[in-house]
C-alpha cells in the first residue's frame, strides 16, 4: 500500500484519526509492542497512546496480552493485531497445482486446499469457484466460523495485472487474458476480490514474513518453468507503467536485441528450468554422451530438471555445462537489475530452490560473478526463506492491506 505523508494543516478530528492510523500500522509492523515504545517512536504522549489503543481494542482490531519475550519487561502489557478479527482467502494460480489458503490477520495459515492443475483446466472460472467454495466451507466447518469473517480474496496470477481494470496481459496462461476474474468471482462469492502478479506478491510475502529480509527495497526472482520477478521499492510493490519486473524478457547477449517473444521472454528461453530440460534433451538427441544417455534412449520424457541437477552434482559434464549456461544468463540479468535498482537484497524463489545442490551449482556461482562484475558491494543474495508459501502470504498481505488501507492509511517510518 502506498504510504501517505502529511504536508498540510489538519483539524483536531483529522489529527486524531491520523494518530489512530499511525499507531495501528505501527502495531501491525511491530508484531507486538508496549505503550512506552509506541509513544517514544511515534512522538506521542503515553496518555494519547493509551486512548488510541483503547479505541482500537474496542473495535476488535487489536488485543493486549502480557509480554513473555522481546525487549519489554516480562509481564508488561503489549499490544498486537487481533488475529481473529477476520480472515482472507489467498490463492496461488501459478503453482503446478493451484492452492487456496485461509489466513488470519497475523499472517498465520489456518486452512488450505489444493485445487486444479492450470494446464489441465478446460474452464478456469468453474474450477476456481469450486476451489474457493471448498476452501471456505472446509475452513468454516473446521473452525466453527461463519463465512462473513472472510473479508477479502486475493489471487496471485502469472500475468501483468492492471489494478484499475483487472485486465491481464503477458499471462503465462494465454487463456486467462480473456477472463474477467474480479467481477465474476465477486459476483459468485459476494466477497471483495483483489489481484496481483504472483512474483510481486511473493516479494511482498518475503518482505513481511521472511526470516532475513526486513529491507525496504528488494527484488525477488522466481525461477521455475518460467522466470518472473517482483520489485519492492520503499516497502511497496513497484509496477512502473504496469510492466516493471518482467525480468524473464531480459536480453543477455548483444545479438539478441531483435529477439521476438511476447509470451516467453529471452531469459526464460535461456535460463528457466524448462529451458534447462530442453537444452539437455537437444544435446542428447545430437549424440552428446552423458550419464543421462541410457534414460534418454528408453524414456526421454522422464528426464526432469531435478535429475539434471542430481547428475551435475555427480560431475556429469553435459549437466554441468547446461547449468553453467543458466548461471551465465541469470548473472547478466541480475547484474543489470542490481545496477538499475541497487536493491538491499535479491531473493531467489521458485522451483529452482528445491533442486539438489542448487546452492553449490547455481546460487554461489551467481554470487561470485556479481562480486566480480558490479562496481559496488553486491546486494545480499539468498534463497527465499518462505519457499512456496511466499506467494500465498503475499496475497494475504495485499488483501489485508487493501481492506484496511482506506480506514488506516497513515504510516511513519521508524528507525529500529
Amino acid at each position: 500500500m502506498k504510504k501517505l505523508s502529511i504536508n498540510y494543516a489538519v483539524n483536531a478530528s483529522q489529527q486524531s484519526h491520523i494518530n489512530l492510523s499511525l499507531v495501528f500500522n505501527y502495531i501491525r509492523n511491530s508484531g507486538s509492542v508496549n505503550r512506552s515504545r509506541i509513544a517514544k517512536d511515534l512522538g506521542l504522549s503515553i496518555p494519547a497512546v493509551s486512548r488510541i489503543v483503547e479505541t482500537l481494542g474496542e473495535s476488535g482490531l487489536i488485543i493486549k496480552q502480557k509480554n513473555d519475550m522481546g525487549t519489554a519487561r516480562k509481564g508488561t502489557l503489549v499490544y498486537t493485531v487481533n488475529p481473529l478479527y477476520g480472515f482472507v482467502l489467498a490463492v496461488d494460480l501459478f503453482s503446478i497445482q493451484t492452492e487456496a489458503a485461509v489466513v488470519d490477520f497475523s499472517g498465520q495459515i489456518k486452512f488450505r486446499k489444493k485445487g486444479f492443475k492450470p494446464e489441465e483446466s478446460s474452464d478456469v472460472i468453474r474450477d476456481l469457484n469450486d476451489l474457493i467454495d471448498k476452501c471456505i466451507s472446509g475452513f468454516t466447518d473446521f473452525s466453527n466460523t461463519t463465512k462473513d469473517k472472510i473479508k477479502a480474496i486475493c489471487l496471485g496470477i502469472p500475468a501483468i495485472v492492471d489494478r484499475n481494470t483487472g485486465k491481464l496481459t503477458l499471462s503465462y496462461y494465454e487463456d486467462y487474458e480473456s477472463v474477467d476474474f474480479k467481477n465474476v468471482l465477486e459476483h459468485h462469492s459476494g466477497i471483495p476480490v483483489f489481484m496481483e502478479n504472483i512474483s510481486s506478491l511473493s516479494a511482498l510475502g518475503e518482505k513481511r514474513y521472511g526470516e532475513r529480509n526486513p529491507e525496504e527495497t528488494l527484488v525477488l526472482v522466481e525461477i521455475g518453468a518460467g522466470i518472473g520477478s517482483g520489485i519492492l521499492l520503499d516497502g511497496s510493490v513497484y509496477r512502473g507503467n504496469g510492466f516493471a519486473g518482467e525480468i524473464g524478457f531480459s536480453l543477455t547477449e548483444s545479438d539478441d536485441v531483435a529477439f521476438l517473444g511476447r509470451k516467453i521472454g529471452h531469459l526464460e528461453k535461456k535460463a528457466s528450468l524448462s529451458a534447462l530440460k530442453g537444452s539437455i534433451l537437444h544435446e542428447l538427441s545430437c549424440g552428446v554422451v552423458s550419464t543421462l544417455t541410457p534414460l534418454f534412449h528408453t524414456n526421454p520424457s522422464s528426464i526432469t530438471p531435478h535429475m539434471i541437477f542430481e547428475h551435475a552434482l555427480n560431475r556429469d559434464n553435459l549437466c554441468l555445462m547446461a547449468i553453467s549456461t543458466m548461471v551465465r544468463h541469470l548473472s547478466t540479468a541480475l547484474h543489470n537489475m542490481a545496477i538499475i535498482i541497487n536493491p538491499d537484497a535479491i531473493i531467489i524463489g521458485g522451483d529452482v530452490c528445491s533442486m539438489p545442490g542448487a546452492t553449490e551449482l547455481l546460487l554461489n556461482p551467481i554470487k561470485e560473478r556479481l562480486a566480480m562484475s558490479l562496481p559496488f558491494t553486491p546486494p545480499e543474495i539468498s534463497y527465499s526463506s518462505l519457499g512456496s508459501e511466499s506467494g500465498i502470504l503475499g496475497a494475504a498481505t495485499l488483501a489485508i492491506d487493501s481492506i484496511l488501507h482506506n480506514e488506516y492509511p497513515y504510516h511513519r517510518k521508524v528507525s529500529q
